[in-house]
Order: C-alpha cells, then sequence, then structure tokens
C-alpha cells in the first residue's frame, strides 16, 4: 500500500475450455459463482514491465503497450499525449478516440489538460466531439461511514493500513512516519504497541488459522532514520500481542502490501523495487516468488482460498493472475470497459475482488466479479466514486461483509525522512468501512 510515485508523461502539460488448463496436467477447478463469459478466449500471458517500459514515449510502442494493457488508464493518458504531440501529422481522430475511451470508464483528466484541449481544437466538430468525451455521469458515490477517529494526538503520522479483528475487538493501523502500529479496543484509547527495531509499517494481514497478526515492516523516502529500518515480516500473537516471529527480507528490497495463504504462506509485494516475495511457516527468511522485471510497482495482493492462485496488482498496468505452484503470470481481461490499473489495495471477497483504486481521478472503490477461467474478470460493480469525504483512499482489510479502510490519506504532507512540508500539519485519521453486500430488504 506504498504509494507509488505514478508519472505519466503527458504531452498536453509539456507542450503547448482451453482456459481452464494452466500447464499441461494442471486443470484448475471451477471458481465458486464465477460467471460464463462467452468469447474471452485462452488465457493471456502478462508482459514483462519494468522503468523501461515507462520510457516508451513513441506512438508505435505506446500503441503496443495498449493492447498489451488494454484496461490501463495510465497507459491510455501517454498515447494521448503521444496522439496530441503528433496532431499536426496524424489530425484530431486520434485524440478524440483516446478522449472517448477514458471518458466511458469515467477517467477525468486535469483540468489545465482539458484546457490545452480545447484552444488546440479549432473547428466545432472537433470541440463537440471533446466535450462529448466529458458528458458522463460525476456524482459522487458515498456510501461508506466513519468507524473510528485517530485523533493529531495520537500521533500516527502517515497512517497506511486498517486491519480490524472483530473477534478481539480490536482496531490496528500501521504508520510509516511514525513507525509504529496503534491500536484502539473496546475502551476507545488508542496506543502504540511497541515493536523493536521498527520501520516504517504498511501492510497488515490476520492469519485466523494460526491466531498470528502479520505486519510488513520496510523503508520509503518518507521514512525516518531509514539505517535503523528492519525490512521484512513481523508476527505479532493474535490475543497477546506478544512477537512471535520475524522473517527478514535480503538487501536491496522492502515490502509493504501482504497476504496470507491458507496454508499459513504470507506473500508481500515491493511497490518500489518490483518483486514479490514470501515466507511459509518454516522460513527463516523471505524469498523470491516473482522477481524485480515482471512488474513495476507490484501493490495488492489477494490469494485464492483453494491455494491456486494470488491475484496481484501493478499500480500501472492492471491486474494479474499468477499460478501459485509454476508462477505463471497471466493479465486479468475485461469482459466490459472498466479501468484495472491505479489499484492501490486488493482482497478478495467470495467472488469479487475488491479494489482501492487511488491511481485514478477521481478515485473509487471497485468490485471486480470473476469469470470462469485463468484471468477473467466479467463485470464491475461500484462501491464508492469520488467521495467527498476522502482526501485519498488507502489501505485496510475486509471483516465479515465489510470494508475497513483509511479514507484520509496524508501522502501529500511529507517531505523525504518524513519532514512536514512547510505550512502542513497532521490532519485526524478517520477509518471508514463500506458494506460489500446489499442488505436485505426489510
Amino acid at each position: 500500500m506504498i504509494r507509488f510515485a505514478l508519472v505519466v508523461t503527458f504531452a498536453l502539460s509539456l507542450t503547448a475450455c482451453a482456459s481452464r488448463i494452466e500447464l499441461p496436467g494442471s486443470v484448475l477447478p471451477p471458481e465458486p459463482q464465477a460467471v460464463v463469459v462467452e468469447g474471452m478466449g485462452p488465457p493471456v500471458d502478462w508482459r514483462p514491465v519494468d522503468a523501461n517500459t515507462g520510457q516508451i514515449g513513441d506512438i508505435v510502442g505506446l500503441t503496443q503497450l495498449a493492447e498489451d494493457f488494454p484496461d490501463s488508464s495510465s497507459v491510455r493518458m501517454r498515447l494521448l499525449g503521444a496522439h496530441f504531440v503528433a496532431r499536426e501529422e496524424s489530425g484530431s481522430a486520434p485524440i478524440i478516440a483516446d478522449l472517448a475511451w477514458l471518458g466511458e470508464r469515467r477517467y477525468l483528466l486535469p483540468e489545465q489538460a482539458v484546457g490545452q484541449l480545447r484552444s488546440a481544437f479549432t473547428t466545432n466538430d472537433e470541440r463537440m466531439a471533446v466535450r462529448r468525451a466529458f458528458e458522463w455521469d460525476r456524482s459522487p458515490v458515498s456510501a461508506s461511514d466513519v468507524a473510528a477517529e485517530m485523533p493529531v494526538a495520537v500521533a500516527a503520522r502517515l497512517a497506511e493500513s486498517v486491519l480490524w479483528d472483530s473477534e478481539q475487538d480490536r482496531l490496528f493501523v500501521t504508520s510509516i512516519v511514525s513507525r509504529a502500529l496503534h491500536y484502539r479496543e473496546s475502551d476507545g484509547a488508542w496506543q502504540a504497541h511497541p515493536i523493536s527495531g521498527e520501520g516504517s509499517f504498511s501492510g497488515i494481514a490476520l492469519d485466523e488459522t494460526r491466531n498470528l497478526i502479520w505486519v510488513a515492516s520496510g523503508v520509503v523516502s518518507t521514512t525516518p532514520d531509514p539505517a535503523s529500518a528492519y525490512r521484512g515480516l513481523i508476527a505479532l500473537d493474535r490475543i497477546t500481542l506478544e512477537e512471535r516471529r520475524r522473517v527478514p527480507l535480503g538487501p536491496g528490497a522492502t515490502i509493504s502490501d501482504i497476504a496470507v495463504g491458507p496454508d499459513g504462506t504470507v506473500y508481500a509485494s515491493d511497490p518500489i523495487g518490483g518483486g514479490v516475495y514470501f515466507a511459509t511457516v518454516t522460513d527463516s527468511t523471505m524469498r523470491t516468488f516473482i522477481a524485480p522485471g515482471t512488474f513495476r510497482s507490484p501493490q495488492g495482493i489477494a490469494v485464492r482460498p483453494d491455494n491456486n492462485a494470488l491475484y496481484i496488482s501493478d499500480y500501472r498496468y492492471g491486474l494479474a493472475q499468477v499460478m501459485i505452484r509454476s508462477r505463471h503470470v497471466y493479465r486479468m481481461r475485461a469482459a466490459e470497459p472498466m479501468l484495472l490499473d491505479g489499484v492501490d489495495g486488493l482482497w478478495l471477497h467470495g467472488n469479487e475482488l475488491i479494489a482501492v483504486q487511488n491511481g485514478l481521478n477521481p478515485h473509487r472503490i471497485t468490485a471486480f466479479s470473476l469469470g470462469q477461467g485463468i484471468g477473467v474478470i466479467a463485470s464491475h460493480r461500484t462501491l464508492e466514486f469520488a467521495n467527498p469525504a476522502w482526501t485519498e483512499p488507502l489501505g485496510g482489510s475486509i471483516a465479515g461483509d465489510a470494508l475497513y479502510y483509511l479514507g484520509d490519506g496524508q501522502w501529500d504532507l511529507y517531505e523525504e525522512g518524513g519532514v512536514l512540508r512547510e505550512g502542513e500539519w497532521s490532519r485526524v485519521s478517520r477509518i471508514r468501512s463500506v458494506q460489500l453486500v446489499d442488505s436485505p430488504a426489510e
């Protein structure tokens, strides 16, 4: 859930059945309640991406990238920028097509870019086409309630993620700058739980079977005194909160989002270095699951309950399904127009992937319904959209049929080393909850 600096080179601002088979002999069981989607074809491999992929700027290269990641607004915005630069040679049609694509998926361009588009187009037909691209419903969807607040006095600076343990009646919040794990019990008083040598805490996950709470500790640009920070996993006893286990990560990487599989294996993503790591119940150090060079910025992780596959979000490019046994990576494919990039937190609830998409404009929380086969998304529904109570929705966890998450991201307040920007001050952190299923009619 570490915020990755998504830099899109948008030129406007710079210039005026086979699908059931994983490998031979390996057939996946059908997903429960998964929808059959006709015409999706066989699974599609994930195109490896890295920092160099982000440097592609020519129309031919970006057109291919858009074909390889057809549900990424980040890629489409880069292609739009390239088309804008080449408008004198290529005309306005490619730009209008890009705008229509973004508008159909409810993506809002920055006002500066919109103004530049309008000033660059001279004919009435062009201006009307631009206008039509932005004639979609922008009404906010605000379905969450405030479940708890962390006052500024608690000093959980740059809160990052939330875990609600209903059995123990405890609410946990991790923080980046404070390098602390805070929790609140039924009496309502917040307190920091001491952990020796801690780093910046980000992802947090519950292993109910083994009564463990796992926390990811790492280093990011806003980590104070990074040289002293522990990098790796820490397991706490769910009841006593005593430390039970540490699984360090090797040098040169840091972890953020984590997820626990049914066999107790913990998976963790490195949104900066691009790798995905794991630790089994017997490992003394974390091991590489997917080496850097496949994903640019892996973030949210969700493990299937049958322990066959993971779902992983790449902040820039979309969603992937990774087979645990073979570690083969497939791109998730959408059966209808939707955006699959910009996903920070990711969780599996029944047959839906729940995604916090704070990399899109406007921000949104989306439920993606899985279809039968590898890497198929049958449909999607919007749980929240452009909630005016948000600054930026961040990480959380699912408890029962509700997602608990932070709605007041404060990454914009801090500079390198965790120093508050001049003229800024910490804000109250609000934990919100949104229901994932419709309430039965009375």
